[in-house]
């Protein structure tokens, strides 16, 4: 399948300055307060929850805030608290995704350009990607990964959750940014939902 010629311009210049995204101010230290206030059964909901939510495609605050709503029956955990857990984790699962598949795009095109190469030995080869996507997917060796999320919070403590990867799942660039941007703006709502740097509460 052709990548859209823009597409790829953009993504190659998210890369080349490391654009990865940002967290919310303050959200990186609010997370690591509420998680160590929950056992490890729940934080294992969370990232499984959040893990469903990326590979389904379904990024929402509503959506989070739905499932939070749901076991807050159970546990008596703040909504707030939990729909931002949801989406922290949701929103590293969808930038580890789209490194996925950015590394999976540029093996595929480095194959394509040995095989031709191999070809071109022997007799002339059209390649099947168009000229530009060719020039874009050449930069490859230039760029850097757009993956890792960068901590903002130089005086915090704790090591930050690891993101989860589904490799079952096979979307393509532009649905893989399409749910990295979902996850980014849910984020912020949430974050904002549940106050600008202020420290979440989970009861007991």
């Amino acid at each position: 399948m052709r990548v859209p010629f823009v597409f790829l311009l953009i993504l190659a210049s998210l890369s080349a300055a490391n654009a990865s995204p940002n967290f919310p101010a303050g959200s990186e230290a609010t997370e690591r307060q509420a998680l160590a206030k929950l056992d490890a059964y729940s934080q294992n909901w969370i990232k499984e929850q959040a893990r469903t939510m990326v590979s389904a495609g379904r990024i929402s605050e509503d959506r989070a805030r739905s499932l939070a709503q749901a076991v807050r029956m159970t546990s008596g955990s703040d909504a707030n608290t939990t729909s931002f857990l949801l989406l922290m984790q949701a929103a590293r699962d969808a930038d580890a995704d789209l490194q996925v598949i950015m590394d999976r795009s540029r093996a595929d095109y480095a194959d394509q350009e040995e095989r031709s190469s191999i070809a071109h030995s022997s007799a002339p080869v059209v390649s099947p990607l168009s000229p530009e996507t060719q020039t874009v997917l050449s930069m490859k060796g230039r760029v850097r990964p757009i993956m890792t999320w960068k901590s903002n919070d130089t005086a915090g403590t704790g090591v930050a959750p690891a993101a989860d990867v589904d490799e079952s799942v096979h979307v393509d660039l532009q649905t893989a940014m399409d749910r990295e941007s979902a996850a980014e703006a849910a984020l912020a709502s949430a974050a904002a939902r549940l106050g600008s740097g202020s420290a979440a509460t989970v009861s007991p």
